[in-house]
C-alpha cells in the first residue's frame, strides 16, 4: 500500500434513500464540519487535515445514515423502548439486545453501494475505519476507547459495510452505555463512521499536551507497531516528558515494550519484539520534541489542551486523531 497517495475526494456522494438525502463526505470537503454530522472523531480529524497537518485521507459517512439504516431495518422503535429501559442495573441486557438487533441488521443497497464510489476514489488496499458519535471528544465527555475501532481492514465492500454496522453496534457496547450514564447524555444519539487510508506504522504514540502531573510539560508516550497496544495499555510505552516553552526533553522513562501490533494481509497481528529492542528508547529525541512542536500547534489550534494519537511510517509524522482532555482547566 502507498501510504502517502494523494487523493482529492471532492465531490460529494449523495444517496437518494425514501425521500431523504445522505451524504458521505471527504475529510478534505469538510471545511466547515459539524459534530452534529461527522461525529467528534470525523469533526477533529477534518479541522486537522484542513489546516495543513498530516492526515491520513479518507472520508465521514454521516450520522444520518446510521438512522437511515435503523428505519429501514424497523428498529427505531425497538431500540428507543430499550434504551428507555437502560439503568444501572439493566444496561449489560438491554445494551447487549441493541447491539444485537443492530448486527442482525441489513445494510440497504442503496448506502452500501454509495459507498463503493469514495472507496474506490481512496484506493487504498487497506482501511481503518472508526466509530464517530455526536457526543464524544467534546469538553464534556471523552468515550475514548468505548466505541469500537477496525483496523487494516481490506478494502473489500463487503468487509467495509461489515465494520461499518459493527460501528454503529458499538454506540451500544456496555462500557459506552455505561459512562452515558455517568454523564445523563442521551443513549440513541448520532453515529457517523469514518474511513481512512490505512498507514502501516513501524511507531505509535500518543501525546497529552499538558503532562498530568508537570504543569510545565508536555508527556508523549511512544512505543513499536500501530498505536493500539499503547492505547490499550497492553505494553508499557516510553514516556517523554517535554518542557512545552522550550521544547526540552526533562525526563525520560524508557518502558519494556516487548509486543508490537502489525498489518499482516488484513489483518492486526501481534509479534514478540526482541529484549534488545524492547528496552531500547523508541525515537530519538529530535523526533521527540518535533512531534512535542506539532502537538503544541494542535492545542493552538483548538485553543485547549489536547490527547492525540499519531504515528510513524516511512519516516513521516500522521495525526490519528486529537481529543480535548477532559476536566483540565487553563
Amino acid at each position: 500500500m502507498d501510504s502517502t497517495c494523494q487523493i482529492g475526494l471532492k465531490r460529494k456522494y449523495v444517496v437518494q434513500y425514501k425521500g431523504y438525502m445522505t451524504i458521505i463526505k471527504s475529510l478534505t470537503e469538510l471545511t466547515e464540519p459539524k459534530t452534529s454530522e461527522v461525529g467528534g472523531k470525523g469533526y477533529s480529524l477534518a479541522v486537522l487535515i484542513n489546516n495543513g497537518f498530516n492526515v491520513p485521507q479518507g472520508f465521514v459517512i454521516t450520522s444520518d445514515v446510521f438512522f437511515k439504516f435503523l428505519k429501514h431495518n424497523n428498529l427505531m422503535k425497538k431500540i428507543e423502548k430499550l434504551a428507555s429501559e437502560i439503568d444501572e442495573n439493566t444496561f449489560g441486557e438491554k445494551s447487549k439486545e441493541i447491539r444485537d438487533l443492530t448486527l442482525d441488521g441489513d445494510m440497504p443497497e442503496d448506502i452500501a453501494s454509495e459507498i463503493e464510489g469514495p472507496m474506490n476514489k481512496l484506493n487504498s488496499q487497506y482501511v481503518s475505519i472508526r466509530s464517530s458519535a455526536i457526543s464524544e471528544d467534546s469538553l464534556k465527555a471523552s468515550f475514548a476507547g468505548l466505541h469500537d475501532t477496525f483496523l487494516n481492514i481490506k478494502s473489500a465492500p463487503e468487509l467495509v459495510s461489515d465494520s461499518v454496522e459493527k460501528c454503529w453496534a458499538s454506540l451500544f457496547t456496555e462500557r459506552a452505555v455505561f459512562y452515558r450514564i455517568r454523564k445523563a447524555i442521551p443513549h440513541l444519539e448520532g453515529m457517523a463512521v469514518v474511513v481512512q487510508e490505512m498507514i502501516p506504522a513501524e511507531v505509535s504514540g500518543v501525546t497529552f499536551t499538558v503532562h498530568p502531573t508537570k504543569e510545565k510539560s508536555l508527556l508523549v508516550e511512544a512505543s513499536y507497531g500501530i498505536g493500539d497496544m499503547t492505547v490499550s495499555g497492553n505494553v508499557e510505552p516510553d514516556d517523554y516528558a517535554v518542557n512545552r516553552e522550550t521544547l526540552e526533553i526533562t525526563e525520560k522513562k524508557i518502558g519494556y515494550k516487548d509486543k508490537m501490533s502489525i498489518c499482516q494481509s488484513g489483518q492486526v497481528e501481534i509479534i514478540e519484539v526482541e529484549k534488545e529492542l524492547a528496552e531500547k528508547q523508541v525515537i530519538p529525541d529530535e523526533r521527540i520534541k518535533e512531534i512535542a512542536k506539532i502537538c503544541l500547534n494542535i492545542e493552538k489550534l483548538f485553543k485547549y489542551p489536547q490527547d492525540i494519537e499519531w504515528c510513524i511510517s516511512d519516516n513521516k509524522i500522521w495525526l490519528l486523531q486529537s481529543r480535548a482532555i477532559t476536566g483540565v482547566v487553563r
